[in-house]
């Protein structure tokens, strides 16, 4: 089969075995795979990591945000779904020594390939109506429900959005089906402020022009509510100013992605008594909420996805996504041709 590797610091697309799923596995064929901000990191790392001197090269499959179809089953499995089924599921397969994350080891190669194992009780079918690249988007929508559900609304907050990339977009289109009715977005991208509006964003912020907190302050003088911040960038020094900034008694959820060492002063925290929480992934429930949101047309996924690419542009794919003007979320789709296809959002 072929597949996208990361080998040496560089993708390279080269034929590897069709896997054999073992007891409790399916073999899948994949149809549609996410490019996520936490492969961008991870590719950088593994980049880096191979300049240096004397460091083991070891073969790499990224791919955690897919829809696939069922191609074979292997031993000791219940087979309650047909072979040509389209399913997602959460990125974990099942081992001896526990579970393996899929597309994030060495260990389960991930989707960036026409072929992969995944576990059987992992999966969930996806709808015929729903399109695959709409059902990859399961994985990283999964994240932004966890989010907010970690926020404990109680529903007439006003929530804080900061940055507008795929993860920001999933945070406020779940606000929006929690029924928080004050949805303030805040990136400096003038593509992703317009994608937050299109996912439910009330209102958009560009903070070159000034704080994102001068607007959420405006709402508060107005209509004294609960405030809810959650932080989707990941970027050194953003918590920091982000305690200093917002008000007293509000909530602070961590859903970026921050790789490097970071510190804030505390004390800011202390005395406004504010509420810090980090999340992380998501519960099965949650993932099985958002496949469904997405059935349903509860949400809107036509926001996030800005263009599709086959296994042979994935590199340049990588490329295009460090400028926020250029795209949201590429679809890679392993059985396409041919250079990114850039998609209208508004289709």
């Amino acid at each position: 089969m072929r597949a996208s590797i990361i080998r040496n610091g560089e993708f390279v697309v080269d034929q590897l075995a069709k896997p054999e799923p073992g007891p409790g596995q399916v073999l899948v064929r994949n149809l549609a795979c996410g490019i996520c901000g936490s492969d961008l990191h991870l590719f950088s790392m593994l980049k880096g990591a191979a300049q240096l001197p004397d460091m083991p090269s070891t073969d790499f499959v990224l791919g955690h945000e897919y829809c696939s179809e069922i191609v074979a089953f292997g031993p000791d499995t219940q087979q309650q779904l047909a072979i040509g089924q389209r399913v997602c599921s959460i990125p974990f397969i099942k081992t001896e020594e526990g579970q393996d994350g899929i597309g994030v080891t060495p260990q389960a190669p991930g989707a960036y390939a026409e072929y992969m194992i995944l576990s059987e009780e992992y999966l969930l079918p996806v709808p015929d109506h729903l399109s695959s690249e709409a059902a990859a988007l399961t994985e990283p929508l999964a994240v932004g429900i966890h989010a907010v559900n970690k926020a404990r609304l109680t529903g007439d907050e006003i929530a804080l959005v900061i940055g507008c990339g795929p993860i920001g977009l999933a945070v406020i289109a779940a606000l929006k089906v929690r029924g928080i009715k004050t949805v303030l977005a805040s990136d400096l991208s003038p593509n992703r402020r317009e994608r937050a509006a299109m996912a439910g964003a009330t209102e958009v912020i560009n903070p070159s022009e000034g704080s994102a907190f001068e607007p959420l302050n405006q709402h508060l003088n107005n209509e004294p509510a609960p405030t809810v911040v959650f932080e989707c960038v990941g970027a050194v020094g953003l918590l920091q100013q982000i305690c200093a900034e917002t008000p007293a008694h509000s909530r602070i959820v961590i859903a970026g992605l921050c790789t490097a060492e970071d510190s804030f002063m505390p004390i800011e925290a202390l005395r406004k008594e504010l509420s810090i929480q980090y999340v992380f992934y998501y519960e099965a429930p949650e993932f099985e909420e958002a496949l469904n949101a997405l059935a349903d047309g509860t949400i809107s996924w036509q926001p996030w996805l800005s263009g599709k690419v086959g296994l042979d542009g994935i590199a340049d794919a990588f490329e295009m996504l460090k400028d926020p003007e250029s795209h949201a979320k590429i679809i890679i789709e392993p059985w396409r041709d041919g250079a990114v296809e850039t998609l209208d959002s508004n289709a």
